[in-house]
């Protein structure tokens, strides 16, 4: 290993000292300036980093404070006055359009009741009445509970309308709930009168009316009562209306029924019998020919047969009976249509 020696020795008087180095001596220094060389320069270029850093951060902060001193501040806006006296006429105007509304419901209300009960007079159909609740006498083992809030309800059967609770049409100022509830009842009440029409229809056809025999032929030779017999020329009572006509003419339902009876029988000849429903029956006879059975349903102007002279007979006409529970009744009131 080389070695160096250094010798120091002073200007003036004094004793001179000697300095021994070697390698590792050198490398040292010399590490230990490199290494503080490395420092200076990493410590330098961070600085200049944060410096710029620094400098882009004041630079944004200033434009900020740029923008906010042009900007305005936002002026709040002030909150609308109220005014009590404009409230209140707000108010009486809206509860006065709400006054005239109810008005005008309650009187279409009115006429549509109207309305009800002249159709309910014209079909002859009477108005539902509202079922009532009473109740119950006390007996030995009854049975009770606490108050209820919610009751009593009677149990309406399904025919039964409520009538309409007249006490809406005499307020001056009803509630909508009232009004919903009339709404309610006039749609079921008018519900259960289409009902009703359409069976009183069902019953109307099958009521007879209108004349025998198609095209409107024939004429009457012989009506209900007595008279005097054709073959024993003494008075006896005669049960139907005798309509004179041309054999082969046809012979028609008067109304909607089902056919009893379709054959010969004695006096009568040929004959067909119609049950109509509600106790009312049809006879017509001396045909010719029968276009029905027994059992066929038949509506009003069917074709059920043609005029003859058969049977007890002096010519070609059509014997028709009306018989109402059994009895026959005068038929000049179910001929006209």
């Amino acid at each position: 290993m080389k070695k160096w020696t250094v010798m120091l020795m002073p200007q003036g008087q004094g004793r001179s000292s000697t300095l021994t180095l070697c390698e590792v001596h050198l490398w040292g220094v010399y590490a230990v300036i490199v290494a503080l060389a490395f420092s200076a320069a990493f410590f330098y270029q961070r600085n200049q980093v944060i410096s710029g850093q620094t400098e882009d951060l004041v630079y944004a902060n200033r434009l900020l404070e740029m923008e906010q001193a042009k900007a305005p501040e936002p002026v709040p806006e002030p909150a609308p006055k109220t005014d009590k006296d404009e409230l209140r006429q707000m108010e009486a105007r809206m509860r006065a359009e709400y006054d005239a509304t109810i008005q005008t419901i309650t009187a279409e209300l009115s006429d549509l009741y109207n309305i009800e009960s002249r159709a309910r007079a014209i079909t002859g159909l009477e108005p539902r009445t509202s079922p009532t609740f009473e109740p119950p006498l006390a007996v030995e083992n009854g049975k009770g509970s606490g108050p209820s809030h919610t009751g009593p309800f009677p149990y309406a059967v399904e025919d039964e309308v409520i009538r309409p609770p007249h006490i809406i049409y005499g307020m001056a100022r009803p509630s909508a709930d009232l009004i919903m509830e009339e709404i309610r009842l006039r749609s079921r009440s008018f519900q259960e009168l289409v009902k009703d029409m359409e069976i009183q229809a069902e019953r109307i056809k099958c009521v007879p009316a209108g004349w025998p025999l198609a095209g409107g032929a024939g004429r009457i030779t012989s009506h209900f009562g007595y008279r005097r017999d054709p073959f024993s020329r003494r008075v006896r009572h005669h049960d139907g209306t005798d309509i004179s006509a041309a054999k082969g003419t046809p012979v028609r339902s008067t109304a909607n029924g089902v056919v009893r009876k379709a054959e010969y029988m004695s006096e009568y000849g040929n004959t067909v019998i119609i049950d109509h429903s509600d106790g009312l029956t049809t006879l017509y006879a001396h045909l010719s020919a029968l276009n029905v059975s027994a059992g066929d349903k038949v509506q009003r102007g069917d074709s059920i047969g043609l005029v003859g002279s058969t049977g007890r007979s002096t010519g070609a006409h059509l014997h028709y009976e009306v018989h109402l529970h059994g009895v026959q009744v005068n038929p000049s009131k179910y001929l006209s249509d």
